[in-house]
């Protein structure tokens, strides 16, 4: 599984990572698609005033 990290403004980095493994009660599922919204792009920029970074982003994606 790959995961896009952004380590300061204007920088990402790409790492791998063992795929998780579903524990009880919860499920896996394969994202196919995401996207990219306003506050993300601020964040790319150095531009969201309450963001630290390095910081691994996405809360807009469909399964």
């Amino acid at each position: 599984m790959r995961q896009a990290i952004v380590t300061g403004p204007g920088k990402i980095d790409f790492c791998d990572l063992d795929e998780p493994i579903a524990g009880n009660g919860q499920v896996r599922i394969r994202i196919q698609r995401i996207g990219i919204c306003g506050s993300d792009i601020h964040v790319f920029h150095g531009k969201h005033p309450f963001v630290t970074y390095p910081l691994v982003q996405g809360h807009e994606y469909a399964a």
